[in-house]
C-alpha cells in the first residue's frame, strides 16, 4: 500500500519530473542537475499540513495563504509546519514571488 496525495514525498517528485521535462524539451543541452541547482520552486497553499508540510520536504519555497484552512493573524505561521512566507491572499503570494524573482536577477 502506497499513500498517495500532499504532502507525500511521490507528488513533488512527479510534479519535479514534469518541471524538468518542460524545461529539457525547450533546451536539450541543460542536465536535470543543472536544473535543478538553478530553479527555485514555489508551493502556494492554505493547510499547512498537506501543501506546506509536502513543499518543505520536497525543498521548495512554501508560501501560506489565510484564505482557507489556516486562517492565523497577520504575523503569525504554523507552529508545526512553517511557511517560508505567509500571506493574505494568493494574489500577494504571487507578488511576493515575483519580487523575489527580480530580486534574484539584479
Amino acid at each position: 500500500h502506497t499513500p498517495f496525495g500532499k504532502p507525500n514525498k511521490v507528488q513533488y517528485t512527479y510534479a519535479e519530473r514534469l518541471l524538468d521535462n518542460l524545461v529539457l524539451g525547450a533546451d536539450a543541452a541543460t542536465t536535470v542537475p543543472q536544473l535543478r541547482a538553478q530553479r527555485r520552486v514555489y508551493a502556494i497553499g492554505d493547510n499547512p499540513a498537506a501543501d506546506i508540510a509536502g513543499a518543505n520536504r520536497a525543498g521548495w519555497t512554501s508560501i501560506l495563504v489565510r484564505t482557507g484552512v489556516f486562517t492565523g493573524a497577520p504575523g503569525t505561521n504554523d507552529a508545526t509546519n512553517p511557511a517560508n512566507k505567509v500571506v493574505d491572499h494568493v494574489g500577494d503570494a504571487v507578488e511576493w514571488i515575483i519580487e523575489s524573482e527580480m530580486q534574484q536577477t539584479r
